[in-house]
């Protein structure tokens, strides 16, 4: 164990350093374990309908430390694992398979057992391998090493070196693992060790830090080795609904139903999970005498949870923005007011809109707004269906980390007439430009991404060109404005808002920006610099680029925003349906030549 310790801020512990992750703290590389090995007692958000689709019971927050210089212990903190456990010496370059009893300095940080290195700490190994099904595991060094030996060595793993040969450049070539057993002398260099199939060995059908009494590996993936920090070792897969004022019940049973918004229930629903009947009924005599029930009802009502079972699944996103749409483009928001949502319609009258009242049918300027995330599980290598979901095994009551975040918001609707016209008018430019994004969406096996219909593609893209804009206007960095697309049936809209954990997603300058007399000419300029990248003609012409080959005309220097903000990977983008070639065929086409005719 170690006694580093790091403080990460609770959004991060959902994302991007959630269960299943590794992570560096100083010298160490550390993987965070899953659920099952949180604190038990952690603050609960309430979302009744995220819980709901996601078939949990809860959602709960991950532990804090209140006070800056507050006590650290097993109640407010995470515990994670040594990983990779094969580590090395930067200066005799011993390499070894790490064990608990191994020598460490005062942190518990492991150290170099040779006297002439003079307690220096262990480098871990920067290679790990993993299979499609998520799971993860070290190299196993001294197979490796004596891969291409063929006697057998009498202490494979006692002897080992990783070493750098000269003159061999800086590849992988360069590098090799040694055994200098006496009468071995096997080695192999790392040069194929990232190809298919490079390890002869089966998966382990776990997590490095889970351990099972007599398991039999039923995974028959390949592994596949990668470097500890690549990207695509760690896929979180998060779920996030705006809390909208609707009412979602979560229950069938009435006296869930009426006792399940007080104090009282919640904490008598975690004494029932930590096994503390005499506090449980505690708390049940306060309901019995407050809503004229019997202890005993209350109690058989909650250790139910007023339905027969709940079962996991990962929410689609469509499901759960439908409700977020009806609220957002029906009726009079001013009219929907809670303690957490605050919206209404951004007015036009007298302003200069550029035309593009004939493409926006309306603005929801959101004045604050509260959004959940969860975190639903975790893939590697690739995104795909083999999703590691979260569950703790210590109780039957299922629940998922998530975070809560404020903040505020624009929503545009756009005039679903109008776009329908646009893709049948277009449809010979349209279809043929996004022919070759769809066949590879198509061979994908994963669902991830939603189909890149136009227009998805059109919201998608006008979505970031808007936030890059904003980031300039609004005085928020563009890491802290995030998107969300509605392109189901019947929708077509983005709502653009800031979410954080801070200050910095609540200080009013985006809904500012929404406002008519700065919004549009946000959105002309927007699409002008859409017209021009520095790797223009490359980018506009190419057939495809980025990740699998999933964008058309979009890239970093034009398109492209951080990670974090784009809830896609950056993915399914193509700034032409904007714009168009040669002033045609975009949707925004005609009213960009009206702009640079100076008609506006």
């Amino acid at each position: 164990m170690t006694n580093l310790q790091r403080s990460y801020r609770s959004s991060q512990l959902i994302s991007p350093f959630g269960p299943g992750s590794i992570i560096d703290i100083g010298d160490e590389s550390l993987i965070l374990m899953d659920i099952s090995h949180w604190p038990r007692n952690l603050e609960e958000i309430k979302l009744d309908r995220l819980t709901k689709e996601a078939g949990v019971w809860s959602l709960k927050k991950p532990p804090v430390v209140k006070q800056r210089w507050g006590h650290v212990h097993k109640e407010n903190s995470l515990t994670t694992y040594r990983f990779p456990r094969w580590m090395f010496c930067p200066k005799c370059r011993y390499l070894k398979q790490w064990k608990r009893e191994d020598t460490t300095n005062e942190n518990g940080i492991p150290i170099c057992g040779n006297s002439a290195c003079t307690k220096r700490t262990l480098v871990p190994m920067r290679f790990v391998a993993a299979c499609n099904k998520g799971h993860l595991q070290d190299v196993p060094w001294d197979l490796w090493a004596h891969m291409k030996q063929g006697k057998k060595c009498s202490a494979p793993k006692e002897h080992l070196y990783f070493q750098t040969v000269k003159n061999q450049g800086s590849g992988l070539g360069s590098l090799k693992v040694t055994c200098r057993n006496p009468g071995c002398g096997a080695s192999n260099s790392l040069a194929d060790i990232m190809n298919e199939k490079a390890l002869p060995i089966p998966c382990s059908d776990r997590q490095p830090w889970e351990f099972k009494e007599g398991h039999e590996r039923s995974c028959d993936e390949p592994l596949h080795v990668l470097q500890r920090g690549a990207s695509n070792l760690y896929f979180p897969v998060i779920r996030s609904a705006l809390d909208i004022p609707i009412t979602v019940s979560s229950t069938g049973n009435p006296i869930i139903n009426i006792i399940g918004e007080t104090d009282d229930y919640f904490d008598l629903k975690r004494a029932l999970e930590n096994g503390k009947e005499k506090v449980a009924r505690s708390y049940a005599e306060e309901l019995a005498e407050e809503f004229d029930f019997s202890v005993e009802e209350i109690i058989n009502a909650v250790s139910n949870n007023g339905e027969a079972s709940r079962e996991f699944k990962i929410p689609k996103d469509e499901d759960l923005r439908l409700a977020e749409w009806e609220i957002l483009s029906k009726g009079d928001p001013r009219s929907l007011q809670t303690t957490t949502f605050k919206a209404r319609k951004a007015k036009w009258e007298g302003e200069k809109t550029f035309g593009c009242e004939n493409l926006i049918k309306q603005v929801v300027l959101l004045d604050k707004l509260r959004e959940v995330r969860a975190f639903c599980g975790f893939e590697r290598i690739s995104p795909s269906d083999d999703i590691i979901p979260m569950k703790d095994t210590r109780t039957k009551y299922s629940w998922l980390p998530a975070c809560e975040v404020y903040g505020e918001g624009i929503f545009i609707e756009f005039n679903a007439n109008a776009l329908n016209e646009w893709e049948n008018l277009e449809s010979s430019f349209i279809t043929p430009r996004l022919h070759e994004v769809e066949r590879r969406c198509g061979e994908m096996k994963s669902t991830f991404l939603p189909f890149p219909s136009p227009k998805f593609i059109m919201l998608h893209t006008f979505a970031h060109l808007l936030i890059r804009q904003l980031s300039f206007e609004s005085g928020y960095s563009s890491g802290s404005i995030r998107e969300r697309i509605y392109s189901s049936e019947g929708q077509a809209g983005i709502l653009i808002y800031t979410a954080d954990g801070d200050s910095e997603g609540s200080l009013g300058g985006l809904v500012q920006q929404g406002e008519a007399n700065r919004l549009f000419p946000a959105i002309i300029a927007a699409l002008e610099t859409a017209n021009w990248c520095s790797n223009d003609p490359v980018c506009s012409e190419l057939d495809s680029q980025g990740v699998m080959g999933l964008n058309k005309a979009a890239c970093h220097s034009c398109t492209l925003i951080s990670e974090t903000s784009c809830e896609h990977n950056n993915l399914l983008l193509d700034r032409k349906l904007l714009i168009g070639e040669n002033g045609e065929h975009g949707l925004f086409s005609s009213i960009m030549n009206q702009v640079s005719e100076g008609h506006y």
